[in-house]
């Protein structure tokens, strides 16, 4: 059926392009095939709807799973010298635990239905981190309404929403998608925008068009009842962190909306048939929202230079409604373009004609002491990961923030493969430097060695790791060459 699915979508596509080869198409097959895509989604949509008016089924919601790592020093970490030896570094390779190696890829490729030439349609302006977007919708969409919220009342306002050809803005959106390189979770958040623009106030309309839309599109999402009030349930790529969730046939399914944080939930337990595809949490390309600097500037002198960054204010606010997941996937993110560029105007000078191991000592002194230092506890009473960006805005960081940052910085800056090492409570990172044999403490991973640089510990230099983590086995986290 997907493949069936898939390949409809492709001559619907097809036959809706503007171009001189789309012409020599007959009016009559484009008609046919046309009408072929609408025969088969409302085959699917009917099939649905009898099955959403059955009884749904209760499962336990439960509280979000806590972040690793959520025990961390209060106080910043020193190096004691007196571990490493007066003349040589102990030269020492280390154990390590699981890989994580992540192919990180953009949005679910999704191709739109053919558009309905004379259906009404009405365009909403959404707000979204900086930009206004407009997105076209069918006129009727927003007359319907909920009565209720058990089974029969959902599923009669689902065919509501089939009838009226909700899934005709899904060309704006989708559009929308690839102009701001937003990817899924990205995609899932303008759609909980939009949806809340169409029904201003009316949270449980938001939750089911939400569905509907993300189910349109092929991604696997689903309605929750609990309480007095519809939520949406959608199955992630990765683990996501402080977020109730469910678990239907061993799939964990995230909640989102206004709910207690555990208790009983109520919601069917039988998929619509194509809707099987996780929202992928990974960033392959930073989204390109507002342009507007933050007022926060952070400033730095290293070696008797100052060193200047300022980030964008809509980017940091998109962040802030990301919902924390794993450090892979912050580690790979890709950086926004200007502050990449930052990176190599402000950074550049600090490892410019140094040694490989007097450039990355350069970058260690930056990290270990250009920071305050702070537990993310303290600081925000919950556990949270930074991307890249963020350790530029907010007062303080701890051990992942730097560790993700210096990584990325030595790839923009020296091109070199670099890895994280994860351990409970602690976060460092190790180098691969080509063509040189350092001494220190390292681990030996697919033919390399890569040396541990902690940038976090104050005074640990290259191939520095104190003795508390040296017989542990840290997970290995790649990261990616973007």
């Amino acid at each position: 059926m997907k493949k069936v699915l898939y390949i409809l979508f492709i001559i619907c596509v097809y036959l809706n392009v503007d171009s001189a080869s789309a012409q020599v198409v007959p009016d009559s097959y484009r008609q046919q095939k046309q009408q072929e895509y609408q025969d088969f989604t409302d085959s699917i949509h009917d099939n649905f709807v009898r099955y959403l008016q059955r009884l749904w089924t209760e499962y336990q919601l439960f509280s979000g799973e806590p972040s690793p790592r959520s025990v961390k020093p209060v106080e910043q970490p020193q190096f004691d010298t007196m571990e490493t030896d007066d003349t040589l570094k102990t030269d020492t390779q280390m154990p390590y635990g699981r890989l994580t190696d992540i192919q990180n890829v953009g949005a679910t490729e999704y191709y739109p239905p053919a558009s309905i030439a004379d259906l009404q349609k009405r365009n909403y302006t959404v707000r979204f981190y900086g930009r206004e977007l407009t997105i076209a919708l069918p006129e009727n969409v927003a007359n319907n309404k909920l009565n209720g919220i058990r089974e029969k009342q959902v599923a009669r306002y689902w065919k509501k929403l089939v009838e009226n050809h909700a899934e005709q803005c899904l060309a704006s959106l989708d559009q929308q998608r690839r102009n701001l390189y937003l990817g899924d979770w990205g995609l899932f958040d303008l759609i909980q925008h939009f949806s809340a623009v169409v029904y201003p106030g009316q949270v449980n309309e938001q939750a089911v068009l939400s569905v509907y839309l993300l189910g349109a599109m092929h991604y696997d999402a689903r309605v929750g009842r609990v309480d007095d009030r519809l939520i949406v349930l959608v199955n992630t790529g990765s683990r996501l962190y402080d977020i109730p969730y469910v678990e239907i046939d061993t799939v964990r399914y995230y909640a989102f909306g206004d709910l207690p944080r555990k208790g009983r939930l109520h919601t069917y337990d039988r998929q619509m048939a194509s809707a099987d595809r996780p929202i992928n949490m990974n960033l392959a390309y930073s989204p390109r929202l507002g342009e507007a600097l933050s007022p926060k500037t952070y400033r730095y002198t290293l070696l008797g230079r100052r060193v200047s960054f300022r980030v964008n204010q809509p980017l940091m606010d998109f962040y802030a409604r990301y919902p924390q997941t794993e450090l892979a996937v912050y580690a790979n993110a890709a950086m926004e373009e200007a502050f990449s560029a930052a990176v190599e105007r402000e950074m550049r000078p600090f490892v410019e004609g140094q040694s490989p191991v007097a450039a990355l000592n350069n970058l260690l002194e930056f990290m270990q002491q250009g920071f305050v230092y702070q537990a993310d506890s303290k600081q925000f009473g919950r556990e949270k990961n930074f991307f890249c960006e963020e350790n530029f805005y907010y007062p303080a960081n701890d051990c992942e923030d730097r560790a993700v940052l210096f990584a990325r910085m030595i790839k923009v800056l020296l091109g070199y493969d670099v890895v994280l090492l994860e351990y409970t409570d602690h976060v460092a990172t190790a180098v691969h430097i080509p063509g040189k044999k350092v001494r220190g403490q390292h681990v030996d991973l697919q033919g390399k060695r890569y040396v541990v640089c902690d940038p976090t510990c104050l005074g640990a230099s290259v191939g520095d790791l104190s003795r508390k983590y040296r017989n542990k086995k840290a997970n290995i986290i790649l990261i990616k060459n973007t």
